[in-house]
């Protein structure tokens, strides 16, 4: 029997799935620190995906996946719509699709 390693982290359900498919799962819990750590790694690899594939699939991966985060570090999703919403009031958003080139030092 062959041992794959993984490393990384998973979804929830993924356990069962993989229990359910024949494979035996091991896996552990992860202190916060850890579990930030891996969740910075995860947006970092749905992110990746994403430029690969341009799929909306893995654009919804990397919005759970900040959702996450955003619970951890305060504030949850609720918090994180409202910010955003401020910011685009503020400094709008990036429906015009401007692309800053470069700035002139008029002094």
């Amino acid at each position: 029997m062959a041992v794959r390693e993984v490393n990384k982290l998973v979804r929830d359900k993924i356990p069962g799935i993989i229990m359910e498919s024949g494979e035996i799962p091991d896996f552990r819990i992860l202190e916060e620190e850890e579990f930030l750590e891996a969740l910075n790694n995860k947006l970092l690899e749905e992110v990746a995906e994403y430029k690969e594939s341009k799929n909306i699939e893995e654009l919804a991966d990397i919005l759970q996946v900040i959702c996450t985060i955003s619970e951890i570090i305060g504030g949850g999703q609720r918090e994180l719509e409202y910010i955003r919403d401020e910011k685009a009031i503020e400094r709008g958003s990036f429906n015009s699709r401007l692309f800053l080139e470069s700035i002139d030092d008029m002094k």
